[in-house]
This record gives C-alpha cells, structure tokens and sequence, in this order.
C-alpha cells in the first residue's frame, strides 16, 4: 500500500512538472503577449468635450454675484483676470458690446451704481455648473474651466422694479481668475425702468 502511494505522488509531481515546462515553452509574439491579445485592436480613448469641474469655481461665481449684489466693486475685481472681457448680451459674436480689461469693468459697475439711482441689485436662484471645456465652438473658441451660472437678476430704482431670468458663462485662467463673461438675458425690462441700460459700455 505504502509503495502504490509513493507512485500516485510521484505520477502526480510528474504531471504538474510536465505542464509547467509546456506552458514556459508556449510561443508569444513580438510584443510578449499570447496570440489572441495580439489580434485585438487598441481602442484609443478620446478626451471628451466637456468634463466636470472643481466646485470651488462655482463657489467663486457666487460669490461674485453676492459682491455685485452689495455694490462691493473693489472686492469684485479680486477675482477678475487684468485682460478680462465682460460680453454683454446684444448683437452677435461679432458686434456684443465688450468691456476689455478690469479696471475698465470696475469703473464701469461703479459709475453705473451712481448714475442709474439702483437701490437694490441681487441675483437669486441660483443654478451653477462648473465644467472643464476641452474643445471650443465655433460661437466662442474658448477652452479651459468654466461655470455655466443660472439666476435671476433683481433690480430695484425707487417704486420701479424688474427681474429676469440670466445665463453667464464664465471661463478662467490657470491661476482661477475669471476671463471671459458671456451673459444671456432679456433687456427690455431693465431698459424700462432706467436710462442707463446694463449693455452700456465706455468702448
């Protein structure tokens, strides 16, 4: 009994030994794979056109539109990149009215408080959506992060009020300091209540 049990152990350790040395001999490709990897395509992986964003540029938006909201200008263009461009919302993409440059877009928001008699300015509701733009339009060729803003505009001059439904997109630059403003909006309310319409600029 003891010597048919040394010879299943032995038949055994010969059969594993015989498939290692079959499997170490098998024939790969130039690549070191088996044959069937190497019949299968590479699939390259594309970048996609839009992709999610940190939430802190969404936090920046919001707070842009609370420093507008409380006539803080100052503190408004701590934000601002030095070349930023304000699109307002008239004409195409050729002929918006722009405001270029920072200094230009805080003097504009302040003479606009003082020469348009607003007591109260706010943007409520709000929906942010902050997104990496990989590839741009043929509207806007710009690319990097971005917030599409969502909310409602509210203006108050004396007993004449107005609100409206807005859409901002913002883009940054790589130290998170907004570039481009394109607003979407319906004017005529606003141009009902007061002289100086928001599309105004000094260029």
């Amino acid at each position: 009994m003891k010597k048919l049990t040394n010879k299943l152990v032995y038949i055994t350790g010969l059969m594993i030994s015989t498939l290692l040395l079959i499997s170490c001999s098998e024939p790969n490709n130039d690549n070191g794979d088996t044959e069937t990897t190497a019949n299968q395509e590479v699939v390259e992986e594309e970048t996609p056109m839009l992709e999610a964003a940190s939430e802190e540029y969404a936090d920046i938006v919001k707070e842009q539109f609370d420093l507008l909201s409380n006539f803080d200008f100052d503190a408004f263009g701590n934000h601002l990149a030095d070349d930023v461009k304000w699109y307002w919302p008239d004409g195409n993409a050729d002929s918006r009215t722009t405001i270029s440059g920072k200094e230009n877009l805080i003097n504009w928001w302040k003479e606009w408080k003082e020469t348009s008699g607003a007591q109260s300015l706010s943007f409520t509701n709000h929906s942010l959506l902050p997104l990496k733009i990989n590839e741009g339009n043929n509207y806007y060729n710009v690319k990097g992060t971005g917030v599409l803003a969502y909310n409602d505009i509210n203006l108050t001059l004396g007993e004449k009020s107005n609100s409206t439904r807005q859409h901002v997109v913002f883009m940054f630059n790589d130290n998170k300091k907004i570039t481009h403003a394109f607003l979407y909006y319906d004017r005529t309310g606003f141009a009902e209540i007061t002289d100086v319409e928001l599309s105004q600029s000094d260029e």
